[in-house]
């Protein structure tokens, strides 16, 4: 379904309601309304752009390109919402976000679509990025909650070490308050799903002419693979910056940047 430049226009011309409004009450952030706007405009124009001649050329080395592309930039936001430090754990959580990502996205292409090429761009793309997308949101209040527990909390790592348990029997009870909130925000978006508020798939799937049935049906097996992914992802980035987090005699070190103590756990 392809949208008309007179369509076009008069879809933009919406915006006029809320920014009048905000006007009209002399909202104060009539400034930052603008420039998210453009700025939401220009970012989907040029990755429009870029995403057209990746479909054409549809080329599997150029896809995996993209993909990592996509994985860097989450890396950054990632680290940097949960306020760590970039320089430890980039490659952590880089590789969190990789791996899970390949291992679930090709998993989903191939074994549960039935695709016999899982890295046509029409399909590798879209998949990709949602998974991708996804655990952005989930992975930074995760990792947050983690360090925050190492970084004010400590006294109870000492505590169960100086009592005769290993490195890992003190630090599961963190990986496993990181793991909680990963399965909370996960099936908080799967009951937001539920009373119809946000099915993306669902909806994008019947604008283009899929059946309901179909569209139900990849909206479920979608949230389960970014469930699945938010998981694995933590689980990886916590093994591998494991060398950063702990110094060889199992003291903790200073990973986290500054966050606010009052900050919810």
């Amino acid at each position: 379904m392809e949208l008309s430049i007179l369509g076009l226009c008069l879809g933009l011309l919406l915006l006029v309601v809320p920014l009048f409004i905000m006007y009209r009450y002399r909202l104060k952030i009539l400034p930052k309304a603008l420039m998210g706007i453009t700025k939401m405009i220009v970012y989907l124009c040029v990755t429009g752009f870029f995403l057209k001649y990746v479909f054409e050329w549809n080329n599997t080395f150029i896809n995996l390109l993209w993909m990592i592309l996509l994985v860097v930039l989450a890396s950054f936001t990632t680290i940097i919402k949960a306020k760590l430090k970039l320089s430890r754990f980039f490659v952590p959580v880089c590789s969190g976000i990789l791996v899970s990502a390949v291992v679930v996205g090709i998993f989903f292409l191939l074994f549960v679509t039935g695709l016999k090429n899982p890295f046509d761009a029409r399909y590798f793309i879209p998949v990709v990025s949602l998974l991708i997308g996804n655990m952005m949101e989930v992975n930074y209040k995760a990792l947050s909650v983690y360090y925050m527990g190492l970084k004010y909390h400590n006294q109870l790592y000492y505590y169960l070490l100086g009592n005769g348990a290993t490195h890992s029997e003190a630090v599961a009870y963190f990986v496993r308050r990181a793991l909680e909130k990963v399965s909370i925000q996960n099936i908080a978006n799967m009951s937001v799903i539920v009373v119809g508020l946000s099915p993306l798939v669902m909806w994008s799937m019947l604008l283009s002419g899929a059946s309901v049935l179909a569209a139900v049906e990849y909206q479920i097996l979608i949230m389960i693979a970014t469930f699945c992914v938010s998981m694995i992802s933590v689980v990886i980035t916590l093994w591998v910056a494991r060398h950063y987090s702990f110094d060889e005699y199992g003291q903790i070190k200073d990973a986290v940047q500054h966050i606010d103590v009052n900050q919810s756990l």
